[in-house]
């Protein structure tokens, strides 16, 4: 499938739209295309360090406008999950303030004590009593989740260690896997669905990572491009069994292709 049928595009943010906190010079310009070809913009972030609001209000100190509802995250994904599945479980969950809030504001049992379910996610303020804490809650059978499964997280300076990786570290003390909920799971794909509203035949995720974004498209049955400005590079594709439908170097180039296909 090219662009052609694409009505709506998902876009991944640090190192598709911007990197840390500088915003791709075209990024603007790839936003104006699609609003003149059409096709609608939602968000979708896998870095739960943080909740929907900072990344609606990074985006508004980097000139982009983004609606509240638009605005995607693996957080929202877990919650939703935890809400219909668990409803009256006590929730232990290794994450920033941002994400520990998520819960809290969302009506779930938060607790530093005895739990049902432990919840890792990207946690930049990690510390080795957050770790004990939830390797005795799994050991004693408590239920592990991962917000999301990205290994590292680009910054302008290089990778840094994410949400799969402390997970990782869980599973090596435990024997216990994680089951995640960001991209690429099943559990995101539905969640996009049901937000956006575009059957998946419509629908096209943009990203720099091939085992998230990509896979996210590759198993769940839409469009996945693959864009070169972050983590992902040709080799990485090539040596990859996991496959893009399209490749381009960053969205200036998807931007040149649009205005081919619809005159603009």
């Amino acid at each position: 499938m090219g662009l052609e049928k694409v009505k709506c595009f998902v876009l991944d943010m640090d190192g598709t739209i911007y990197l840390g906190n500088k915003l791709f010079d075209y990024t603007k310009e790839f936003l104006e295309i699609s609003k003149k070809c059409g096709i609608d913009v939602w968000y979708y972030t896998n870095n739960s360090s943080k909740n929907a609001k900072f990344y609606i209000n990074k985006l508004s100190n980097m000139g982009i406008k983004c609606d509240d509802y638009k605005m995607l995250i693996s957080n929202q994904v877990i919650i939703k999950h935890i809400h219909e599945n668990h409803p009256d479980s006590n929730v232990y969950v290794v994450g920033t303030k941002y994400l520990v809030n998520d819960f809290i504001e969302q009506g779930i049992n938060v607790t530093e004590a005895d739990c049902d379910i432990v919840v890792i996610g990207f946690d930049t303020t990690l510390t080795y009593e957050k770790l004990v804490k939830a390797c005795d809650f799994v050991r004693n059978g408590a239920t592990l989740y991962g917000v999301n499964m990205d290994y590292n997280c680009p910054t302008e300076t290089g990778f840094i260690p994410d949400c799969g990786s402390i997970c990782q570290l869980v599973f090596a003390s435990t024997g216990i896997k994680a089951e995640f909920f960001g991209k690429p799971s099943k559990h995101t794909a539905k969640y996009i669905f049901e937000k956006t509203g575009y059957d998946k035949d419509l629908l096209a995720i943009i990203g720099d990572r091939l085992y998230t974004d990509i896979a996210l498209g590759a198993d769940n049955g839409f469009t996945s491009i693959l864009v070169l400005s972050g983590e992902s590079s040709c080799e990485d594709m090539n040596r990859s069994d996991i496959k893009p439908d399209l490749v381009y170097s960053s969205l200036k180039d998807i931007s040149e292709e649009l205005k081919k296909i619809y005159n603009v």
